[in-house]
């Protein structure tokens, strides 16, 4: 082996501690670059998702709107919410029958056969011929999938009843939980999506409360954005494709009321939409040419609850449809039956005016009938729901079949009578009034319970015109002819042409879902 070589040994000593103090030199210019450079690079971070060529604005902040602000940011935008109210929700969050679908998990484990064929002809039957075709088609083929999207949360929509107007159980809802809590429909829907998106979208989904929209801004016949104000007060622009779903008119009671100007013989009903239903945007958007359809068609539905402390307070609780749906029914003042029970809103709504009278007889009261309820009603329904109604003085703990007829002021055997013949007419499976489905009968011994419910405004099935892409329609001024408004989309209850003459029970909150998700992937994808 060969003498080690003092010199060379040095030499290579000094050549690896110079790369040594250069490595660590060079170290540390990379970190003192990198960690100046941070800052700027967050700033154009920052800076690129401000200006990033797909932006989505989505006007209103209830079902419709959130659906379409998933997708949207899901789609690959960045979304901003516009919401006039101090909090999300809207009517949507007061939603308490269900929401429709078929072929689901829920319908299959409990034997219910249906079809997207029958489910689409009980829609158009109940839109007496004025519903869209197409979009009918795409709210029944789309509904399985809504209430997959739904589920997809953590949501489990169980329980399924059948309302009026429907020929099977469809309509979807939550179980009561393992403690016997009620889980209301609308509220959960609106809570959970906000609850992600304020967690798993936060990086992508702008909420603005108490922001207030001004108007469309439109370049080159196309909309870029809008203006809003701000809860300063300050008229602010953000830009991209819009989505509107900021719901109907059926509380809107303004100097430039939108119920005086179509329906004035229904404008002094009351109603159980909430103060915010006044039908701004279609206000705001009235120089813009969008085309309306159906404005005139205003759902009245046939049980508000009345309050006996206030009878003519002008907002009422809605009594679910679902109620009747689980076996409640109807009686006029002298204890009679009047009216198939699960028949179409806008019928029930009619044999009420028809047959009944004013509440405690007092002229000047709203007209009202009685909803018999009983023990296996309320279980079935939802027994800590009914609680709630209690609780708010609505719905009375009477009792025997003898104190209801006191407190009708009746005799107690026109009510066996009516009993007895309803239970009769179940065993037949039909009655007068063409009942055939009758989710429970009445014993004269069985626990009683009573409420008076009046006709009251509730939903809106006019409203902007919509493609089936859920693009907003205009009418060119020049041609008089109508055309997809680039950059516009509409969902939810702003919109017109799916329910036709009267809407079934169940499917307000389905359009949500299904056109509010079609509307931000479209957006999503034209910006």
């Amino acid at each position: 082996m060969a003498p080690i070589n003092p010199q060379r040994k040095m030499s290579r000593g000094i050549r690896c501690a110079y790369f040594a103090a250069v490595g660590l030199v060079g170290v540390v210019v990379i970190l003192v670059v990198v960690f100046s450079v941070l800052p700027q690079f967050d700033a154009m971070t920052s800076q690129t998702r401000e200006n990033a060529p797909a932006r989505v604005v989505v006007v209103g902040g209830g079902l419709a709107g959130l659906s379409a602000a998933v997708e949207a940011s899901r789609h690959g935008a960045w979304v901003t919410i516009i919401e006039k109210e101090k909090n999300i929700g809207g009517n949507s969050a007061k939603a308490t029958s269900g929401i429709n679908a078929v072929g689901t998990s829920a319908q299959k484990a409990k034997g219910i056969e249906d079809s997207i064929s029958v489910y689409i002809q009980d829609t158009l039957k109940s839109g007496d011929g004025l519903s869209n075709e197409d979009l009918v088609n795409i709210l029944a083929t789309n509904s399985a999938a809504a209430i997959d999207f739904l589920e997809s949360f953590g949501l489990r929509l169980t329980d399924v009843v059948q309302l009026g107007g429907h020929s099977v159980p469809r309509t979807h809802r939550f179980p009561p939980t393992a403690e016997g809590k009620p889980v209301p429909v609308g509220w959960t829907l609106i809570s959970t999506l906000k609850k992600y998106i304020e967690g798993s979208l936060k990086d992508t989904v702008n909420v603005l409360t108490l922001s207030t929209f001004k108007q469309l801004v439109i370049k080159d016949g196309r909309i870029t954005g809008i203006e809003y104000i701000d809860n300063n007060g300050s008229v602010q622009t953000v830009e991209g494709a819009v989505v509107l779903t900021s719901g109907g008119f059926a509380n809107d009671h303004t100097a430039t009321s939108l119920l005086e100007k179509y329906v004035p013989s229904l404008a002094s009903l009351p109603t159980t939409n909430g103060v915010w239903a006044t039908g701004d945007i279609i206000k705001a958007t009235s120089g813009a040419n969008l085309s309306l359809i159906h404005m005139n068609k205003v759902q009245v539905h046939p049980t508000g609850f009345i309050e006996p402390s206030q009878p003519l307070a002008h907002t009422k609780f809605l009594a679910p449809e679902a109620i009747r749906g689980c076996g409640a029914i109807l009686l006029n003042a002298e204890g009679k039956r009047f009216v198939n029970e699960l028949g179409r809103r806008d019928h029930v709504t009619a044999k009420m005016v028809e047959h009944c009278k004013p509440y405690k007889g007092v002229e000047g009261n709203p007209i009202v009938a009685a909803m018999l309820l009983t023990q296996k009603v309320i279980d079935r329904f939802g027994a800590p729901a009914v609680g709630f109604y209690r609780f708010k003085g609505l719905i009375e703990d009477v009792g025997s079949v003898a104190k209801v007829a006191e407190k009708l002021g009746i005799s107690v055997d026109i009510i066996r009578e009516t009993l007895h013949a309803y239970r009769d007419a179940a065993g037949r499976g039909n009655d007068a009034f063409g009942k055939t489905v009758f989710p429970l009968t009445f014993e004269d011994d069985d626990h009683f319970f009573l409420a008076y419910v009046t006709p009251s405004l509730h939903y809106c099935m006019g409203g902007l015109k919509i493609s089936t892409s859920a693009q907003v329609q205009q009418v060119d001024a020049a041609s008089a002819k109508e055309r997809s408004l680039p950059g516009l989309f509409a969902a939810g209850e702003v919109t017109g042409g799916v329910h036709g003459n009267n809407r079934l029970g169940g499917n307000s909150l389905l359009e949500c879902v299904v056109f509010g998700r079609i509307a931000g992937q479209h957006a999503a994808h034209y910006v």
